[in-house]
């Protein structure tokens, strides 16, 4: 179905969020929309909410290509991971059709990764390799491989080589911030500052590498009550704590001696602790907007010329 008054349509659809794309033949960004109508908001009626969306845009026939949360089992329909052994270009041959009920429409779901690390302990992605997919179409690095960081409430790195996914894990970063900010010991010495502390942080990055997390998170607490560290401190000290967790455990895991940069990919705001991070501890890296890596991989998606 690509009849010449069908739109194409992009949509990144996440648990918060939803962001669409619309494109030209060409893949070239006609319009784009965010809402807030993540797969947690529309209250299990994703035909009624697409409905919309079309109405909101003005479309009356659309091919659409989605991919995140949407393809999980909370929701729409779950699409099948695809194994590690399968590089990033089967996405396009494994997208699965999704009957939306709405006429003119054509619509599908980008399926996930799933690796199983030596231990037998799983990991799962969606919507990142959709991220990783349009990095790659930019960049050509999918020739030399390394890592990708894609930060978040659940941050994922993820070793590329020669255009597949070797191995990724998820660290839950974010998630942990929040819980000690809001909950237990921690939250009586942080407090409710938003100030950050660029010191604090490069301490907390450069601690994180003398023990193990449960052990060096005491540490925050421990610095204020000696008075060794300003209690309004302890915020940019546990994110520091957390991020350089993520980064020591990702150089031990790194035999290759290629210094190829890690790959950053979210926006500016999200990544700039990430990135000083990565700096403070000598790592090369590069930043990309997540918009721009999106765009390029709806053209993968959709198979269209580069």
């Amino acid at each position: 179905m690509t009849e010449h008054n069908t739109t194409l349509l992009g949509i990144d659809w996440g648990t918060s969020n939803r962001r669409s794309y619309i494109l030209d033949a060409r893949g070239e960004l006609v319009r784009q929309h965010d809402d807030d109508a993540g797969i947690l908001n529309v209250n299990g009626d994703f035909s009624g909410s697409l409905r919309a969306l079309l109405q909101t845009l003005g479309l009356e026939r659309a091919d659409i290509v989605m991919s995140g949360m949407v393809g999980s089992r909370n929701g729409w329909q779950e699409a099948p991971y695809l194994t590690t052994d399968r590089p990033l270009t089967a996405l396009h041959d494994n997208l699965m059709p999704v009957d939306t009920g709405i006429p003119g429409v054509r619509c599908r779901v980008a399926p996930g990764y799933k690796y199983i690390d030596p231990n037998g302990v799983p990991d799962v992605m969606r919507g990142e390799e959709a991220q990783i997919l349009g990095t790659l179409a930019l960049s050509g690095s999918d020739a030399s491989g390394g890592w990708f960081l894609l930060p978040g409430t659940h941050s994922k790195w993820a070793r590329v080589e020669q255009g597949r996914i070797m191995e990724f894990l998820t660290f839950m970063t974010g998630e942990f911030f929040s819980l000690f900010s809001r909950h237990g010991t921690l939250s009586k010495v942080i407090g409710n500052t938003d100030e950050s502390f660029p010191e604090a942080f490069a301490a907390g990055v450069r601690a994180a590498k003398h023990g193990s997390f449960p052990h060096t998170a005491f540490g925050c607490r421990a610095l204020v009550v000696t008075d060794m560290m300003p209690a309004e401190h302890t915020a940019s000290y546990l994110s520091g704590l957390l991020i350089g967790t993520e980064i020591h455990d990702i150089l031990q895991r790194t035999t290759s001696a290629s210094g190829a940069p890690v790959q950053v990919i979210g926006s500016p705001g999200l990544c700039a602790r990430y990135l000083s991070a990565l700096e403070l501890l000598g790592v090369p890296s590069r930043a990309w907007q997540p918009d721009t890596v999106y765009l390029a991989a709806l053209k993968a998606l959709f198979n269209l010329p580069r």
